[in-house]
């Protein structure tokens, strides 16, 4: 099945899994807004200063409480950046890798609002699946060829949920890359190890 059969596959499994009053108990589903601060090892440039979107849906499953299973599907910009801020001193180097990322994670929640019927907090950790789809060099550096980029991308993740009503909430995350990310044409070794840090907004949909 090819990428956009899979993406489509997996948005109409989501509706259907909602949309059966069965399975509301047991599931879940969410808007994710927010943005990652993201840096890669071995490019020469220090700091969390490329920013980028990370958006998309999240499912939920619970599981025997206070476990819950989760299931995103995101659309992530990474990459590396040489400073924040543009100054007419010297152009801005950076690397954006866009990617579409599942991740897959197990939550732990705690402090149950009884009333309400939810979890205030959650703590978390798994691992994420990322296929980069796109990628813009601007390091006008000739050691990186957009064409040796490595599609595949495995990355562990940790992170926390804290919601302030039922519906609305916000997450930090960290996630880095379990192997290197670019292939030198050479002699085949790899190298640039990716990772960032992801903030946003979450509103709970079930």
């Amino acid at each position: 099945m090819e990428m956009k059969g899979r993406i489509y596959f997996f948005l109409i499994s989501l509706i259907l899994i909602f949309s059966d009053k069965t399975n509301a108990q047991k599931f879940g589903g969410s808007i994710n807004i927010g943005f990652n601060a993201s840096q890669i090892d071995g490019d020469r440039l220090a700091g969390y200063d490329k920013v980028g979107f990370n958006v998309g849906i999240g499912s939920s499953y619970n599981l025997t409480s206070p476990w819950q299973l989760n299931i995103d599907f995101l659309f992530s910009q990474r990459g590396s950046q040489s400073k924040l801020i543009a100054d007419k001193y010297e152009p801005i180097r950076k690397i954006t890798l866009n990617y579409l990322e599942l991740p897959v994670y197990l939550s732990y929640q705690d402090w149950y609002i009884d009333d309400e019927d939810y979890f205030k907090i959650q703590g978390f950790a798994g691992l994420s699946y990322g296929r980069l789809f796109s990628v813009k060099n601007r390091l006008n550096d000739p050691d990186y060829d957009e064409l040796n980029f490595i599609k595949t991308d495995i990355s562990y993740l940790l992170g926390a949920k804290y919601y302030f009503t039922k519906h609305w909430g916000i997450n930090g995350r960290y996630t880095r890359s379990l192997f290197r990310m670019y292939k030198n044409p050479d002699d085949g070794s790899k190298s640039l190890l990716g990772y960032f840090l992801n903030f946003g907004i979450i509103y709970k949909i079930l």
